[in-house]
């Protein structure tokens, strides 16, 4: 008797629980005679006011299904009190009506223009939903082709994809255009060279800040370019056109200048901790080689592409091979002193030692390069032109000269040969001094 009691009393417990604690029982879809005030409403669609949850159940405590971003259409179903039961994305359930506004007309008509450019960097997705996977992210500033339109996302084509994107990020824009009139661009930050045009493509190389490319062709808001013997894609953003430093007396056609990075492979040469002179050096004359060639118009060769170790006597017979015009050899310095500091250029002796035929035009070569390496990087010291029995610059057949673009073991210097802005400015500040030399050099 008592336990038959005690059931009755639960029971009447949980009738007055559901009546009082505010019907949290929604997901069983209770009938217009229960609990749900009612079934119709005026509008079929509404637009979100805020970016809502869209919960399994009317209540607040509910499991979050999605978060349906602000601006987005969503279809009205029924009301269930202060919440409104809706679909989305593929999924059904409950909202704050509060947080829902009526759609007006526009926001499912199509749109008028063909294609946008995004004014963030924009994840292009599946389908139309925050929750959707993403498909690549477009860059801000890139165009895209309009297709058609859901609610607040557009549907578009980027880059040989076609998804859906939140439309307040973009904004209308002419077609793409395919050509440019101009040649070359100088980078305005180091660049990465992607192998497609897509920010999520595989970087080819990094293209120092200050550099020249070659302009190949466009693909949105990507150029496609040249440098240093690899082309690839590059944001149209971070270029701006290259100017014209050659001057109009001379030029580089048809004369060759040989770069010599100095040591390689088993030959560290200088070494500080991690830091090898051998591979900044290789740094600063793929640089080197690279405004040579695009900014001056020479026909540039390296005596090393890689990482390889090369004796003295190939790196002279080298300059025979290529039929060069003139030798520049590229090193670091370093001394037990770590107070030693400064840049220097080495030239040829008048001694015996000395077999190169052009011993005065290499000591011009020496200091039109040093003259313009003091000019143009000050916050290194300037230690000079020197004589010195070097066997790459003694022992060539053409005009020669060493560089060392400081010491290693130096902190300051060390801090400008570590720099991808100051290995450039080395880089162009020597070809500035060979062409200066070779515009006078016949």
């Amino acid at each position: 008797m008592n336990q038959t009691k005690s059931s009755w009393n639960l029971k009447l417990l949980l009738s007055s629980s559901l009546v009082i604690g505010g019907m949290a029982i929604a997901p069983f879809d209770l009938t217009p005679n229960g609990f749900e005030s009612s079934r119709v409403e005026a509008a079929s669609t509404y637009t979100t006011t805020a970016n809502l949850n869209l919960r399994l159940s009317a209540a607040t405590w509910s499991p979050v299904l999605l978060t349906i971003p602000n601006g987005a259409t969503v279809k009205y179903v029924s009301k269930y009190g202060s919440w409104y039961k809706v679909s989305y994305g593929g999924k059904t359930g409950y909202v704050a009506s509060q947080y829902v506004k009526v759609s007006t007309p526009s926001t499912m008509t199509p749109s008028s223009a063909s294609y946008y450019k995004t004014t963030v960097n924009l994840n292009l997705r599946l389908t139309a939903a925050s929750w959707s996977s993403v498909l690549t992210t477009i860059p801000n500033g890139a165009t895209v082709k309009y297709v058609s339109r859901y609610g607040s996302w557009y549907k578009v084509s980027y880059n040989g994809k076609t998804g859906y994107v939140a439309s307040q990020y973009l904004t209308a824009t002419g077609a793409p255009t395919t050509t440019t009139s101009t040649t070359s661009y100088q980078t305005t930050v180091n660049l990465n060279m992607r192998l497609t045009a897509a920010s999520w493509s595989t970087v080819l190389l990094t293209i120092p800040n200050g550099a020249t490319v070659k302009y190949v062709s466009k693909y949105g808001s990507w150029y496609k370019v040249s440098y240093g013997g690899k082309t690839g894609y590059v944001a149209s953003q971070y270029l701006k056109p290259a100017t014209t430093t050659t001057p109009t007396t001379s030029t580089g056609s048809g004369r060759t200048i040989v770069i010599d990075a100095g040591h390689g492979g088993n030959d560290p040469g200088a070494v500080y901790g991690s830091l090898y002179e051998k591979v900044i050096a290789f740094d600063i004359a793929a640089r080197l080689a690279s405004t040579l060639s695009n900014t001056y118009g020479y026909n540039a060769r390296m005596t090393r592409s890689n990482d390889v170790y090369l004796s003295l006597a190939q790196r002279v017979e080298l300059t025979k091979s290529y039929k060069g015009s003139a030798f520049v050899s590229i090193h670091n310095n370093s001394s037990t002193n770590t107070s030693y500091h400064g840049h220097e250029v080495l030239v040829p002796t008048g001694e015996s030692y000395t077999t190169n035929p052009y011993i005065s035009a290499s000591r011009s070569l020496g200091a039109a390069i040093n003259r313009e390496l003091g000019v143009r990087i000050p916050t290194i010291r300037n230690r000079g032109v020197k004589y010195q029995n070097v066997y790459v610059v003694g022992k060539n057949s053409v005009p020669s000269t060493l560089v060392e673009y400081g010491f290693i073991s130096n902190s300051n210097d060390r801090s400008h040969l570590t720099s991808t802005t100051y290995r450039q400015r080395m880089a162009d500040a020597t070809a500035s001094g060979i062409h200066q030399f070779m515009s006078t050099y016949k």
